[in-house]
């Protein structure tokens, strides 16, 4: 008798157990995907930051990203990092998507805007290149740096890294070279 109170009390104890690590693996929050980059200079002046592979795929709303100068200091002129998704939040439009096109006004204007700069006001566009709505295999990220078409801040020795926001990982950086 006894022995069976004790293999109840162990089977409890050890149920605890697991049921305390099972809480803790949800309190960690969503496990970020992995991205990888190919980098290459136009003669342009842009840099282009091809996406060759996620390992899993979520929505372009779930990503930031930030333009780092080769101290890797964030570059804060213009627009240096912030969402990649066009969204208006709040009533403010945030977002480099020149792909959008979605119904809000307000965010097709700044479609159109980002997509005739010159890398001055935007150092970083982005296409979703199969219009998914997803960070995926094929968008683009364009890094503007000086040449006959670019008037943006970067150079060789910068980076691009990409965040998932519901981690709070870097996912994956590409280096301009």
């Amino acid at each position: 008798m006894f022995s069976s109170f004790m293999n109840k009390a162990l089977l409890i104890a050890f149920a605890m157990l697991v049921m305390s690590f099972t809480g803790c693996i949800e309190d960690e929050g969503e496990a970020a995907p992995i991205a990888t980059f190919f980098v290459e200079e136009g003669s342009d002046g842009v840099y282009h930051v091809t996406v060759i592979k996620v390992s899993a795929q979520a929505d372009l709303t779930g990503f930031s990203f930030y333009l780092k100068d080769d101290t890797s200091a964030t570059y804060v002129g213009g627009n240096g990092f912030g969402e990649i998704a066009m969204q208006n939040i709040s009533g403010n439009l945030h977002g480099i998507d020149t792909s959008y096109s979605g119904d809000d006004v307000g965010l097709q204007n700044r479609t159109e805007q980002i997509s005739n700069d010159d890398g001055s006001d935007y150092p970083v566009h982005f296409d979703d290149s199969d219009r998914d709505g997803k960070l995926s295999a094929g968008d683009e990220f364009m890094v503007y740096g000086s040449g006959n078409a670019a008037n943006g801040p970067a150079e060789d020795n910068w980076k691009l890294d990409i965040q998932f926001d519901a981690s709070g990982d870097i996912i994956g950086s590409a280096k301009m070279l």
